[in-house]
């Protein structure tokens, strides 16, 4: 009987084991899912930086340019190479005269 009331004992000490190891895996999966919280957070941090810093900087230089070449497109006709017969001329203009060319072919 020595042995049964050893049994006994054991089975009253009140750790209930299912208990604890359902509350250790609840534990580990919060702290998997908070850290791929954390991990998603940051990237998106870093990729916003990176835009900021890397992807939409502008160069002073570079934007000087790109003013100068668009001023030069919109200021009317120019030659672009007179012994070939280049000419250059506004978008719009080129657009209408192209309008104008396809009409005159219609007509023919």
């Amino acid at each position: 009987m020595a042995t049964a009331n050893t049994g006994e004992k054991s089975r009253e000490s009140g750790f209930n084991t299912p208990a604890v190891v359902l509350i250790a895996l609840a534990v580990l999966i919060f702290a998997y899912a908070f850290a791929l919280f954390m991990q998603g957070g940051f990237l998106k941090a870093q990729e916003m930086e990176k835009e900021a810093k890397v992807l939409n900087q502008v160069d002073p230089k570079v934007k000087d340019a790109l003013a100068e070449q668009n001023a030069i497109l919109q200021e009317g006709y120019r030659w672009i190479d007179q012994e070939k017969g280049t000419v250059g001329m506004p978008i719009d203009a080129a657009k209408e005269l192209l309008v104008e060319q396809a009409a005159r072919k219609e007509s023919e």
